[in-house]
Formats: C-alpha cells, sequence, structure tokens
C-alpha cells in the first residue's frame, strides 16, 4: 500500500513515521489534499440549494475523498463515526476505516470539520460554548479516543489559509494564559500548501492519554 498508488501529485510533509500506521496515514492526507480541488468545484455547482452548512459540505467532500482512494480498496471513508468500541459520545464527522468482509474495525483516522468563519460561536475551530470547539473534542477525548493521530477540515468561507493560520494559533496563545489545560505548544505549524488547501499539524495534550498528533487541512 503506497501513496503513489493515489492519482495525485503531493506536497504534504508529514513527521518522520517508521510504522504501517504511518503510511496508511500518509495515504488518507493526501486523499483529502487531492479531493480539495474537486470539492471546490463540486461544492460550487449552480443546481445547489445554498448556502450549506458544515453537515452539507463534508457530505460532498467524502464524495471527493472517496473517488481519490478508491485505488486503495483495503480503505473506505464515510460520513460520522458512531464508536462501537470504546463508547465514547462524541461523533466525527467524517472517519477512514479497515475494509474487511464479515469484520468490522475501530477507525484508522476520525475527522472532524468546521467552518471558518463559524456562524455560531466564534472560535469554535478551537474551543466551543459547551466544549464542543474542533480542537477540544480530542482534548477531551470525545473524538479520537485510542487514535494517536486524528484531522481536523476547516472550510474557509472568508479571508485566506493564512489569516486563521494567526487566527487559530491566537486563540490558542490566549487560551493559555489563562487556562492550564491550553499550552502555547499546541499551535498550529504550518507545513504546505497546494491548491484551494493548506496543510498544518500540531499536538493536542490530553486528559488521560498521550497527546494526538492533528492534521489540519484549511479548504479555502
Amino acid at each position: 500500500m503506497t501513496a503513489e498508488n493515489l492519482n495525485t501529485t503531493s506536497n504534504v510533509i508529514l513527521p518522520e513515521i517508521s510504522s504501517d500506521l504511518g503510511k496508511t496515514i500518509r495515504i488518507i492526507i493526501e486523499a483529502i489534499q487531492a479531493a480539495c480541488t474537486p470539492f471546490k468545484k463540486a461544492s460550487t455547482q449552480s443546481n445547489l440549494r445554498i448556502p450549506l452548512n458544515e453537515n452539507k459540505l463534508t457530505q460532498i467532500l467524502v464524495e471527493q475523498i472517496e473517488v481519490k482512494i478508491k485505488s486503495q480498496p483495503a480503505i473506505g471513508v464515510k460520513n460520522q463515526y458512531s464508536d462501537i468500541f470504546l463508547g465514547t459520545k462524541g461523533i466525527p464527522d467524517f472517519y477512514f476505516h479497515t475494509v474487511e468482509e464479515g469484520a468490522t474495525h475501530e477507525p484508522l483516522f476520525v475527522v472532524e470539520s468546521k467552518r471558518l468563519p463559524s456562524p455560531t460561536f466564534e472560535r469554535e475551530y478551537v474551543i466551543g460554548q459547551t466544549k464542543n470547539g474542533g480542537i477540544e473534542r480530542f482534548k477531551m477525548e470525545k473524538h479520537g479516543k485510542g487514535l494517536s493521530q486524528c484531522g481536523i477540515v476547516g472550510f474557509i468561507e472568508n479571508f485566506t489559509c493564512d489569516y486563521w493560520l494567526q487566527t487559530i494559533n491566537k486563540w490558542i496563545i490566549d487560551l493559555s494564559r489563562i487556562d492550564n489545560n491550553w499550552s502555547p505548544d499546541e499551535i498550529l505549524v504550518e507545513s504546505s500548501s497546494y491548491d484551494n488547501c493548506c496543510y498544518s499539524i500540531s499536538k493536542a495534550k490530553r486528559l488521560s492519554s498521550e497527546p494526538v498528533l492533528l492534521h489540519h487541512i484549511l479548504i479555502s
């Protein structure tokens, strides 16, 4: 299973990971990257009823990711993950899984989606009014429990990737000054940018386990 099988040219730079899981995550990130441009085309079709909310944007994105990852028959992608293994209550917006007839597996990778700017609470990419912010859900293990790597997709509706990278990092730094559960070490570090998307990574500290490596894909 190699990333070269995907129909895309990748600029994604990931941390050095030698395990088979690392190779699988690389394939997944590249599939999301490859889906950004066709997603932009599909989500601006003239026959769509707009505005499109977060769930509808995610649905369109997952359809395009499915096209890009179909060359990997052992990996599937679906909308919304209900945790049937560890019983966590959060439901990530989409997830990648091992495809095997007659068996179901814990997810390979789960992803939360957020609109930028949020239509409800300004800092929702990071924290929410009821502890339901994007990064916050992973810190509290509402999402991604048992996983070492997860993802967040941001649908940019106004401003640029650079603007949102700086804004999100400011929110994190501001939180670190008033809340011991947050640290400046959790800011996003930009790794690469490409057509219609930019990619960053961060490490989010969790309450009861090792930090989770978050892959951030902001789609303009």
